[in-house]
Order: C-alpha cells, then structure tokens, then sequence
C-alpha cells in the first residue's frame, strides 16, 4: 500500500485559513495510511477518556454513509476539504479484471478537487483499494507502467486534457479497475481515501458490461444532471499488484507475525534461558510444549522446513553472539523435534546481533533495555496450512490470542455510540465501537477541529508518533495499539508491507469539522467483547481508553 497524503510533509501542524478561494494545492502521495516518522511537534492533552456518551443517530456532517436503493453511500472530506457524496453501485468480476462502479457528487460549490488520484493533478481515480477481509488480501487499482501512474479508469480531464472542475449538483459516473477477485470472494470492503473511510460489506457480483472507451460527454456540466467524462480501459502496460495483508501480535513472552502463508513466532529467549547460557531453563519446557501443539496445529508439514533462527542483542563481541544464537537455536530445534517427530523437516541458524528488530540503544543515547530483550529471541517460522478451501470462515482455539476467521461485516452506517475522547492539540478524538471484518478488527474513530475558525492540515501526522514500535514507523496510527488486558495481548495496525497500513490518515479538516479515520488490527480471540486502546510511545502514554466494545460482524 501506499502512503497518504500529508505522510510526505517533514513540517510540524499547518493550520491554514478557511478556505475563501481555490483549495491549497495537495502534497504528492501514493497510497493511503502511511505517516511521515518524524516527530510530532505537540502531545495529546489528556491522559483520561471520557466517559460513554450517547452518540446522535443522525449521520456526522463530514462522514455519513447510508445504504440507498441504487447502492452503497459515503457523504465524507476529501483532500483539499471537498465535502463529496460517493456511492458505491457494484464491484464486478470479469474474467481478467474487476470494475469498481461508482457516482460521485458534491452539493458544495464547484472544485478543480477533490483529489482522488496520486500526484499534483486529480485527474484519474488511483486511491481506491479493494480489501478481502477473509482471504486476507488488498487490491490496488490497475496503473499505467508502474505505480506511480495514472488508474485506468475514469479521468476527470477536458477535451483539452486539463483537469475538469467538479460542478456542484452533478452526478459523475465513475470506473475504477483492479486485479480479478477468486471465485470465492463473496464481498469486499471499498477503501476511499480520506474521509471517505472504510465501506465494508460491498457484494462482488459476476459479470456485468466488459469496461469500454467512453469520450468525453459534449457541452458541460449541469446541476442535477449525469455527466460522463473520459475512461480509459487496461491496455499497454499495466501494473497490478494484489498483497498479502501482514499482522503482528505481541504478548510478554512472544511475538507472532503473520505474512500470507508465512507465520514466524519469536519466542524471548529471557523466557527460555538463563543469562548468557544455551541450555532450556526450567520453565522453557511449558513454553515449548505450547508452541509446539501449535505449530502442529499450523505448520504445513508439505512446505518445509520449519525454520528456527537464534537471535541476541548487542552486547558482546560479533563472534561471541553468533555462536550464542546458534546454540540456543539448536536447543529449541532439539525440544520441538523430540514434540513434533519426523513428519517436519528443519532448519537451524545463528543470527547473532545481525538482525535486531528493536534499538539497543535509545535515540538520544544510552542503553535501551526493552529493545535489547525484545532482540534476544529465537523465531520459529514455517508455512501455514489452508484452514478451508477459498479461504473460508473458520474460529480459532479457546486459548489463541488471535481470533478466527469469521464473515465479512456488513455496510456500516451508524458509528454507535462514543466509547472515550481524547484531545491532541485542536483534534479531538471520539472512539467508537470496535467491529470484526472477516479475520480483522477494525478500529472506529471520528476526528474533530476544535477551531471554528481555521481549516487544519495536520503534518506530520498527529497520532504517528516517534518513539513508536518499529512494526509501525510508517502508520499513521503508531501511538494507536489495542490490547486484550485479560490475555496481555497487544495489537498492532495491518499493513500491507512496512510502508503502507490499513488505514486512512487525517489529512485537510474544514473549521469545525470532522474526519472519519479506520484503522484494521489482527482480531483478538473470539471470545473478546471489549478492548482497550492505547495510545503511546515506548517512553510515554498520552491516553487510554478502556472498554471500547467489539461488535461481531453483521
């Protein structure tokens, strides 16, 4: 995935004034979700949620959606601050492609915005994505060349080739492509950019008109009317790319990251042996026995090998750590061999201090000991084996951190009710109840300008953070973590690779306005009904918000 807007701003908060003229001219981007890594120039101001407050029934005015007879609507703010309404008519399945089929329009003055489409000119429709929240996977939007080009699809341009103005009242028909979906994908969450937020439950149905060249309609457009701009089909070379969507989950003795096929669980080696030795302690027995019933339970004994890799921190000399890591690496391997027998193949290997996964030192200076423990691990990795054919609904053990696989949600329209706020600076942020999506939990929020007056452009992005875990130093949400209390259990943003994150960042906030913001984590063990969410650093938490309830899918 690709990084959102202001993510490529290395400036503190640009509050600009209400708009009067023509919009400010956009930042480039490529993807949403991602945030700059540099730190943020304010705090958030309050360290205690509020308590639950009853929410309006009545749709936000920035971020609305309803399910209408001809499809599946967003009322949301899109960058420069264009309020637009979207509805989603069909995602259709063609033998080489699929065909995103929407109308927009915006009821708000006429904009050479709203931007759609990466880069300096919205002139084509590319920050689009299609999520399939049971197999696991993103879509992005086919490209010309590479992924930095124009989508195919509609392009907003006169006969001239410039970039057309949205006229207010108009309804635009607009096609956007992506990569075939399987058979087997029954529905899809739409990703808009911006404020348009997440779109869940959208059904993919089976043919409908192969996409076509369309001109330009003649004339211009008119209030209340439909009108048609160019669409440019698949041809030449085109960039496609479907990613497998990545997790991770931490507890206080292991980390487990999740890559399509690929599982690794890093098991702390503070856990499994004594300081500086090789030999398993006493309780590493237990601790291995648990992984190794889910390892069998897991492992796909048809794709070796299991692969066991032994890791240290920094302290000591290169040679000394690389033997240390290899030994350790072996005793592990010994101990799920003798569990799990000889239908798995293995492979045993010393890292050393080669590959650390935290700092051992912190960024000012001096020693970081939460880093060094987190590096001195063994990991245990192995392909999984399919659940289900098609990737099919299944529910996880009782004793998993991590849930099942359950259905796809629903089209979503009422947030609910506010669980807890906080405030960062001028944005205050209301935190809705949490929902399953398929195998994700999906993090609800709305974000509110404070200032009545000033139209807010948030740079570097406010809640990423920058002392943040490194599984997050690209999401826009590096301070956002959930946590299962009673499991100790943390959860970290989903990503499509460590650049991009399912998410939407907060980008231009009108004066007074709000923004919807989503956000996908790995979803806690079935048996979960409530959550907590964090938002911190590795040296400091700024809020917490406890009890933010999890909804099942609907």
């Amino acid at each position: 995935m690709r990084p959102i807007r202001p993510a490529c701003l290395l400036v503190s908060v640009v509050v600009l004034t209400a708009c009067s003229g023509d919009p400010p001219e956009p930042p480039a981007q490529d993807r949403p979700g991602t945030a700059d890594p540099a730190p943020s120039s304010t705090a958030p101001s309050s360290t205690a949620p509020s308590g639950p407050a009853p929410s309006s029934t009545a749709p936000s005015s920035a971020a609305s959606a309803e399910v209408q007879a001809g499809g599946f609507s967003r009322r949301g703010v899109v960058y420069p601050g264009t309020v637009m309404d979207v509805t989603v008519q069909a995602v259709e399945r063609h033998p080489a492609l699929t065909t995103l089929r929407m109308e927009m329009s915006n009821d708000f003055g006429a904009f050479q915005g709203p931007h759609f489409g990466h880069g300096l000119l919205p002139d084509h429709f590319a920050e689009f994505w299609l999520l399939d929240p049971v197999g696991k996977k993103l879509y992005s939007t086919l490209r010309e060349n590479d992924g930095n080009g124009k989508a195919f699809g509609t392009r907003s341009v006169t006969s001239a080739g410039d970039s057309e103005t949205w006229r207010k009242g108009t309804r635009y028909p607009v096609e956007v492509y992506f990569p075939p979906l399987p058979p087997e994908v029954e529905k899809v969450t739409v990703i808009g950019t911006d404020g348009l937020a997440e779109m869940t439950g959208i059904p993919v149905t089976d043919g409908g008109a192969e996409p076509v060249a369309k001109p330009r309609a003649d004339g211009e457009a008119a209030p209340g009317q439909e009108f048609q701009w160019p669409v440019v089909p698949p041809a030449g070379k085109i960039w496609s790319q479907v990613e497998d969507l990545e997790e991770f989950v931490e507890t206080e003795r292991r980390s487990t990251t999740r890559d399509g096929e690929d599982e690794t669980v890093a098991l702390r080696t503070d856990v499994l042996f004594a300081f500086d030795k090789a030999t398993l302690s006493a309780r590493a027995a237990g601790v291995l026995d648990e992984v190794a019933r889910e390892t069998r339970r897991r492992a796909d004994p048809a794709k070796p090998p299991i692969t066991i890799e032994g890791h240290t921190d920094s302290k000591g000399s290169d040679s000394y750590n690389l033997t240390l890591s290899e030994k350790r690496a072996r005793a592990v391997r010994e101990h799920l061999a003798g569990e799990l027998g000889t239908e798995y193949a293995y492979q045993v290997a010393g890292k050393g201090e080669s590959e650390p996964i935290a700092r051992n030192e912190r960024p000012e200076g001096g020693d970081n000991p939460e880093g060094r423990a987190r590096n001195r691990r063994v990991e245990i990795s192995y392909k999984v084996k399919e659940s289900k054919p098609g990737g099919a609904e299944v529910a996880a053990p009782a004793d998993d951190v991590r849930g099942g696989v359950g259905p796809p949600a629903g089209f979503r329209d009422d947030l609910g009710p506010v669980a807890g706020s906080f405030t960062r600076g001028e944005l205050k942020v209301d935190v809705h109840p949490f929902y399953r999506d398929g195998a994700y939990l999906v993090g609800s929020f709305e974000v509110h300008n404070l200032n009545e007056d000033t139209f807010v452009v948030p740079a570097p992005q406010p809640f990423s953070g920058a002392l943040k875990h490194e599984w997050v130093t690209h999401s826009a949400y590096g301070l956002f973590t959930v946590v299962d209390e009673e499991r100790k259990a943390r959860y970290y943003p989903v990503r499509g690779n460590e650049s991009f994150f399912a998410e939407n960042a907060i980008t231009g906030i009108n004066a007074g306005g709000t923004q919807r913001v989503f956000v996908y984590y790995p979803a806690p063990a079935d048996a979960v009904k409530t959550v907590t969410l964090e938002v911190r650093d590795q040296t400091q938490e700024y809020a917490k918000v406890k009890d933010v309830p999890v909804l099942a899918a609907r």
